[in-house]
């Protein structure tokens, strides 16, 4: 079959930390945040936040493929397991009982099992967000380890990963779309795409290497991006711009590092960052559902305006930010610290 293999010199080292990727996911978590406060106040939806997934989904995409292909089964499964499931379990009981005891909602066990897991997202539709509304990402993140770890000997093989990618986004868009799950399509089957972005940049960034075979899995990949879009009617609107806003940032960065005020700002956009994860665990709930109770419950202001509401976010968020920091803090003592020869993913 014909093939080309890219070679350029590896740009990002194994092992280098990079301060970018915090930065972006300080940056993907604030238009998370700008999304979901936005709606809560009723906020047209210019920016369209959410790109801030697929930026997330991107960065996880490329950490993977540049500090984690090379580690044993158990190191990997250890680290992806530590960092996710306990910070997720702790927002799991901590919701479940908040909304028992202060919202008057239960959810059936077969919902709270799913969500133990992280499987939620590919159980009965009332279960993607009965919880949590952010929820959803965990069953898509832990998928996305799994597909990786399965590809990671293999990544140097771009018509295998474009075919992989290509596959899994038709099976779960058309999944969705057979079961009339449009929030499963919208928040998970088209985002998939994103994180195969991340594995290629990461690969080819990292190793500057990749081979590029003219054969029939790439073949087949590609056509089922063309069933999708032109049988389907599914379009791909998120993977493009997340891309320009990584592009337009890793650009700013060599402008802003230069001056006082700017390496405050990226200082303080990597701290974000680094409890990220934590804070989009918690912050929905709070800025929205609890918002709203403490406006109408316990504040008496019925309805509230948005000058009140707006004033509720910012304590949810004062409060998500504490949490944050204690789940990072609590987690990170009782679990260890990573270790320093590869960047956390």
């Amino acid at each position: 079959m014909p093939s080309f293999r890219l070679n350029i010199t590896p740009l990002v080292p194994s092992g280098t930390r990079l301060p970018v990727v915090n930065e972006l996911r300080g940056l993907a978590l604030l238009l998370v945040l700008c999304y979901h406060g936005g709606a809560v106040l009723n906020i047209p939806n210019v920016l369209h936040g959410e790109l801030g997934v697929d930026v997330f989904l991107m960065v996880s995409g490329f950490t993977l493929a540049l500090a984690s292909a090379d580690l044993s089964a158990r190191q990997f499964f250890q680290r992806r397991f530590r960092r996710i499931f306990p910070a997720y379990w702790l927002a799991l009981g901590l919701f479940l009982g908040l909304h028992w005891q202060l919202l008057g909602r239960t959810y059936p066990a077969g919902d709270i099992g799913l969500h133990v897991l992280g499987l939620h997202g590919f159980g009965p539709i009332d279960s993607f967000v009965s919880i949590n509304d952010s929820f959803w990402f965990i069953t898509m993140i832990v998928s996305a380890y799994g597909v990786f770890f399965a590809l990671r000997r293999h990544l140097d093989d771009f018509s295998l990963v474009v075919a992989v990618g290509a596959l899994l986004t038709t099976v779960a868009c058309v999944g969705y779309m057979e079961a009339g799950h449009f929030g499963g399509l919208i928040h998970l089957g088209l985002r998939i795409p994103s994180f195969f972005l991340g594995l290629l940049a990461g690969r080819l960034l990292g190793a500057g290497t990749m081979e590029i075979r003219v054969d029939l899995r790439l073949g087949l990949g590609l056509l089922c991006f063309f069933y999708l879009i032109f049988v389907r009617k599914v379009h791909f609107t998120t993977p493009v711009p997340a891309l320009g806003i990584i592009a337009t940032w890793i650009a700013l960065h060599h402008l802003l590092v230069r001056i006082a005020v700017g390496r405050w700002l990226l200082a303080a956009l990597a701290g974000l960052g680094l409890i990220s994860y934590e804070v989009y665990l918690f912050h929905q709930p709070l800025i929205r559902d609890y918002n709203l109770l403490a406006q109408y419950a316990w504040l008496g202001h019925a309805p509230p305006t948005s000058t009140q509401l707006f004033e509720g976010i910012l304590v949810a968020l004062a409060v998500t930010v504490g949490l944050s920091l204690a789940v990072r803090w609590a987690t990170t003592r009782w679990l260890g610290r990573p270790s320093a020869n590869h960047p956390k993913d």
